[in-house]
């Protein structure tokens, strides 16, 4: 049986995940941080899904889980074919008003986990001489790793970190056969909208970026309902697992075309001067 470890799968892209490939024959481990979150992904695969107990930000914790996975596999004779670094926060505001500890928790978490979780689970996707099954690593990364929106550097920052590390890494790790590959994904339907204040209760209302806010708040939880499925993205990570010979990278946004391409041709100023506009960003 083909085992893969999904970090992050309480709910959103790592629970729509786990159900695809748990579906589809899959072994599951997959990381909550408290037993409570494994609840349903247990009654409903009991075979399939073996929760891990842990916080991307617990290096012990992730140590202990990684030696469990190891010896889990070894008993049961399977291979760990992929690890898929789902977990991550995203946190933002205007930059003037955000301390540091902000943007230490977006890193620590979306980028140092990433490297804590990785790290100890690389031998056994196959990192040694000899390797004869090397694995993948999928990142879940964002369109914000490439588009850099006003109120968003921790998340941004966090996203341009993640697709820098990866590119390195997949290139160091043609050593051992083992793939490094980005999942970019644009607004995605899950709980992320839900733990967002009211924009009346956020605490950045009453400061000069108050309208701008408004009206950020208007085009992003205006669109919450036209988001992407995360079946759309679950299905994308079971397809790279299934693909010899994938992309290094995936979007995934609604039209594409105008909230990718076209930001990613246009000179810097020119986009500078239209998110102003259209956020409302004016100069006093």
């Amino acid at each position: 049986m083909n085992s893969v470890v999904i970090t992050g799968v309480s709910s959103g892209i790592g629970y729509n995940a786990t159900e695809i490939l748990c579906q589809s024959g899959y072994r599951v481990y997959g990381s909550v941080r408290n037993e409570e979150d494994a609840g349903t992904l247990l009654k409903k695969y009991p075979g399939n899904f073996i929760p891990l107990i842990f916080d991307v930000r617990d290096e012990p914790a992730i140590e202990k889980a990684a030696s469990f996975v190891k010896d889990d596999l070894s008993k049961n004779n399977h291979n760990l074919v992929g690890l898929v670094n789902n977990a991550g926060i995203a946190l933002g505001g205007p930059f003037k008003h955000l301390d540091t500890d902000t943007f230490r928790t977006q890193l620590e978490i979306n980028v140092l986990g990433v490297v804590s979780v990785t790290r100890n689970f690389l031998e056994h996707l196959g990192a040694y001489k000899g390797s004869k099954n090397p694995g993948k690593i999928i990142m879940i990364s964002s369109v914000s790793g490439h588009r850099a929106y006003p109120y968003m550097s921790p998340y941004s920052a966090s996203k341009f970190a993640l697709e820098g590390m990866s590119d390195s890494l997949r290139r160091e790790l043609i050593m051992y056969g083992i793939d490094v590959i980005l999942i970019e994904p644009g607004p995605v339907k899950s709980e992320i909208w839900a733990k967002a204040p009211d924009i009346d209760d956020n605490p950045f209302i009453g400061t000069d970026y108050e309208e701008s806010l408004r009206t950020f708040y208007s085009e992003v939880f205006g669109k919450a309902n036209d988001a992407l499925d995360t079946d759309i993205i679950g299905n994308a990570i079971k397809n790279i697992f299934e693909n010899p010979k994938p992309k290094t990278r995936y979007v995934y946004t609604k039209d594409k075309f105008k909230e990718f391409t076209i930001p990613g041709i246009l000179p810097d100023r020119t986009l500078d001067r239209l998110m102003a506009k259209r956020l409302k960003i004016k100069k006093s």
